[in-house]
């Protein structure tokens, strides 16, 4: 099985590029901290490339910035080109299946009131975890 999960900051901004039938791909490195060591030193981070395509690549470019932070769901990949020299080069990268954003937003705007709210289509974190909900006995099903 070949399954990579990780969670890092970006290292700078991500690169898209689109291919000759319009399909978007992103590179970005991300650094992963290692924590610390049994003596409580800092270890080094590692710096992962991750490569993602179509909608996940246009999001990606689109909200998130150097630093943000993103978890990254996918698979080791090896590829191998000939460099100008005629030396074979290799390469090892994660191919992002699945991005997540972990950054929490800040609300710039209050919540609405009832009955704006049941327009909205979707809220951040911060925004339903400090959004009353009253339950009353006759709402629950039991």
């Amino acid at each position: 099985m070949n399954k990579v999960f990780l969670i890092g900051r970006l290292c700078k901004d991500s690169e898209i590029r689109y291919t000759q039938t319009n399909i978007a791909c992103a590179t970005f490195d991300i650094a992963i901290n290692n924590g610390k060591d049994s003596d409580g030193n800092e270890r080094k981070a590692d710096f992962i490339r991750v490569v993602v395509w179509g909608n996940q690549a246009e999001n990606l470019t689109k909200y998130t910035h150097k630093g943000s932070q993103i978890s990254v769901e996918g698979s080791i990949k090896t590829d191998s080109y000939d460099d100008n020299n005629g030396n074979k080069k290799y390469r090892t990268y994660v191919l992002g299946k699945r991005i997540m954003f972990l950054d929490n937003k800040k609300i710039e705007e209050p919540l609405p009131q009832e009955p704006d709210h049941l327009n909205k289509t979707s809220f951040t974190t911060e925004e339903i975890d400090n959004y009353p909900v009253e339950i009353n006995d006759s709402d629950l099903p039991f």
